[in-house]
């Protein structure tokens, strides 16, 4: 097996103008880790904020780029759960190391076997949004909230929202900024949608949640935006802050803490885990073994090569309700 691999690195934490299209060494793998030869790679939001410097972890640089993807196990540590890993095709989270490049390792504990009827492409959405969106599922159940209201309603995991707290009896309020956002969540069974662009999107907002029970909130904007909602959900609420896609600096209300009891906390996946114990990790693969690629269908934008990183990250950025944009070591 050759020592070097294709890989879209990180030079420095500058945004797209830190990554350079080239060649590093194949990864070596530690007792519990596998090699992984990738098959599909995604590119997710919090790769943007990864390579602005702005995530909860960096890497040494020079990095290989990305977070998660879909590929073959072709090497295993010593450990039992590692080697049975061999051969497989799993999805992956490879925050340690990286997903954008021929070759990525990982912990046996970030990787799931995928069930034949699961497509790479699919495979490579996987883990983030379809966990993400369980998790706040999950969350949304143990604050005995009847609804959730969620900003970016239209983004992949938005959707994948959707769809879960229908099956779960969930009602979901989506936050949209466009008219055509709102059509994409009718057209998979949303029904309980605010424009925030519409000048009575503070009180309809208001309007619903109460209506509705909505006393928890998965919010992906920050800035502005995450005040207003807060004000507008039922005395007691909890909004739970998972994105800065509106910026790191939010404004809220003093009185929706003091008075009207309402909180607002950091909901991060990864963090989230590591609080779970490992018989609610197997329940939740289970679930997103049964679910996805059937019920939960990521939409899939287009597929570009490595070498066409920094096009594909581009492309993202501009059209994330598109669907997903994957890259393919090709």
């Amino acid at each position: 097996m050759a020592q070097m691999m294709k890989a879209a690195l990180i030079k420095t934490y500058s945004g797209v103008s830190g990554i350079e299209f080239g060649e590093t060494l194949i990864p070596q793998i530690d007792s519990n880790e596998v090699l992984i030869k990738v098959h599909a790679a995604s590119i997710n939001p919090a790769d943007l904020l990864f390579l602005s410097g702005n995530y909860g972890i960096k890497r040494a640089l020079p990095s290989v780029g990305g977070m998660e993807g879909c590929g073959t196990v072709i090497a295993t540590g010593n450990s039992l759960v590692a080697r049975m890993l061999k051969g497989k095709r799993v999805a992956f989270v490879s925050e340690v190391y990286g997903s954008w490049s021929e070759y990525t390792k990982t912990s046996v504990m970030t990787c799931m076997v995928l069930p034949d009827h699961v497509s790479d492409e699919q495979g490579a959405v996987f883990f983030v949004n379809p966990a993400s969106a369980m998790a706040m599922v999950k969350i949304a159940k143990q604050h005995k909230s009847k609804a959730i209201v969620q900003t970016a309603g239209a983004s992949a995991l938005g959707r994948i929202l959707v769809k879960l707290g229908r099956d779960n009896g969930l009602a979901v309020i989506s936050v949209v900024r466009k008219d055509e956002h709102a059509q994409l969540l009718r057209e998979i069974g949303g029904q309980h949608i605010v424009n925030s662009s519409s000048p009575a999107f503070e009180d309809e907002l208001r309007r619903k949640s109460h209506d509705l029970g909505a006393t928890v909130c998965f919010d992906a904007i920050g800035g502005d935006l995450t005040g207003t909602v807060l004000s507008a959900l039922p005395d007691g609420s909890t909004l739970f802050q998972y994105g800065l896609l509106g910026g790191s600096t939010t404004t809220i209300n003093a009185d929706d803490l003091v008075f009207r009891r309402k909180r607002i906390t950091g909901f991060w996946a990864s963090d989230w885990v590591k609080t779970q114990s490992i018989f609610e990790l197997l329940s939740l693969q289970g679930s997103m073994k049964k679910s996805v690629g059937s019920q939960i269908q990521t939409e899939i934008s287009q597929t570009f090569s490595l070498c066409q990183t920094v096009d594909a990250i581009q492309q993202y950025a501009a059209n994330m309700t598109s669907g997903k944009v994957l890259l393919r070591p090709v």
